[in-house]
């Protein structure tokens, strides 16, 4: 049996994964900057080219702000692209923060689920004929309705 949620958890979960992506991308961006800015070594050996790392980090920043804008579609792009790279880095042996990795994506995938279903039921409401629509429709004063004999 599914468990139905309220709109408020729908939403913070949500909130929750856009959040999540603003995070990730503001810290990737600034270690991609530090990195090649700062000239840090050990930073430079780690990811190669700090512009990248940046560019990577942007991108999340932009997926987040589309997402928080309420597309399904930028959010299954940033879960897939996060999702890849997880599998890429668990593939050439890195465990090092995985447990991290696995909550964001947790928090992606929660988000796209809540996302998805809010926009089901915004579907569901503006269809006309449901029962939920007509009830919204504001109704005739008594004074102007039609006498039925």
């Amino acid at each position: 049996m599914a468990k139905v949620l309220d709109e408020s958890k729908l939403r913070s979960r949500h909130r929750n994964a856009y959040i999540a992506l603003y995070i990730i991308g503001g810290l990737t961006v600034l270690l991609g900057l530090v990195a090649e800015l700062g000239q840090v070594d050990v930073l430079l050996k780690l990811f190669g080219s700090g512009w990248i790392v940046a560019a990577v980090g942007l991108i999340s920043i932009v997926l987040g702000y589309f997402t928080m804008r309420g597309s399904l579609i930028a959010l299954g792009i940033a879960i897939a692209l996060y999702g890849i790279d997880t599998i890429l880095i668990l593939v050439s042996g890195g465990l090092a923060g995985i447990w991290i990795r696995a909550l964001v994506l947790y928090f992606l995938i929660q988000g796209f689920l809540a996302l998805r279903e809010l926009k089901r039921r915004q579907k569901h409401l503006a269809s006309p004929g449901t029962p939920a629509s007509s009830a919204a429709e504001p109704l005739t004063p008594p004074e102007e309705r039609p006498i039925v004999s």
